[in-house]
């Protein structure tokens, strides 16, 4: 439903294993700053169309899934341009399996604390789901112990990733595991032998500062080790990834894989890489910068 591919920062995806529904991640962002900019008009317009699949698609949904506190994976309860959202709980009435805050850096601790208090008196139930499994009439569902936000002794703290089996097919999601750059992530993804696995790319964008040619190459490894070893039927590599125009550089020569957008078969909508060309082509008026003052998310 939302990723970079589809012009926003997320990886919110929606799981229907015959009729009960799951959505994963039900969040989505834009970058408060890029190539020194904020977000573009077409930016803005395409996290709002975001905010009408995701609301239909609550509609339908028993269960939802957190696998960590970073803004584009869940929806705080209070207004902001950058995630296009008006302060509506999204979490009444539904089954929520998060991530558990204690385990967490501060600023997750302190959104999720937030959130729970937030939420949790309104939703169906509230579990901290890291390590747990259940099963929901024949859906055997499994959650991950705390995997690294990318490499081991990550300072952006841990995630969880789940997994869905019905009738034979297993979907396992991992987000945000940057490549992935953990054995703990490729351990979860060859427990689960999913026949589609969802996982957060390489932030190739920020080979150079926050990541090394030696961090590229580790990605490049697992995910070969992944295809190899596990066969996933489908390979979805995204969301860190899709942040610059030359993202492909960071994919193993011969991997088969998809992006989001090719899932649902949509053009490819880079928007954040391309925000600086947006702005080239069409500058808004100055009046557009307004929008963005006293936001909670700009920090």
């Amino acid at each position: 439903m939302g990723e970079e591919s589809l012009g926003v920062r997320s990886m919110c995806l929606k799981v229907d294993a015959s009729g009960t529904v799951f959505i994963l991640d039900p969040g989505a962002s834009l970058a408060p700053r890029r190539f020194g900019l904020p977000p573009h008009p077409i930016e803005i317009e395409a996290i709002k169309e975001f905010r009408k699949r995701l609301n239909e698609s609550l509609k339908e949904a028993e269960y939802i899934f957190i696998s960590h506190y970073h803004r584009d994976h869940y929806t705080p309860v209070y207004k902001s341009v950058y995630m296009g959202t008006e302060g509506e709980n999204i979490y009444k009435k539904k089954k929520v399996l998060a991530k558990d805050y204690n385990n967490a850096n501060y600023s997750q601790k302190v959104r999720g604390y937030m959130l729970e208090k937030d939420a949790k008196n309104l939703s169906a139930d509230w579990v901290f789901a890291d390590g747990k499994s259940f099963k929901i009439g024949d859906i055997k569902v499994k959650v991950s112990i705390p995997i690294p936000h990318g490499k081991e002794g990550s300072k952006t703290g841990f995630i969880i990733g789940i997994s869905i089996k019905q009738k034979g097919f297993t979907l396992t999601y991992i987000p945000d595991v940057q490549g992935p750059l953990s054995k703990k992530a490729v351990k979860f993804a060859k427990e689960t032998k999913p026949d589609m696995l969802v996982i957060g790319g390489f932030p190739y964008y920020l080979l150079g500062y926050a990541f090394g040619d030696e961090d590229l190459e580790l990605s490049r490894r697992f995910l070969v080790e992944i295809a190899k070893e596990i066969k996933p039927e489908t390979l979805i590599i995204g969301h860190h990834l899709l942040r610059s125009t030359d993202w492909r550089k960071a994919i193993p020569e011969g991997l088969n894989f998809k992006t989001y957008s090719e899932i649902i078969g949509k053009n490819e909508n880079i928007l954040e890489a391309k925000r600086k060309e947006l702005y080239e082509n069409t500058k808004p008026p100055p009046e557009y910068y307004k929008i963005f003052k006293k936001d909670k998310t700009d920090e």
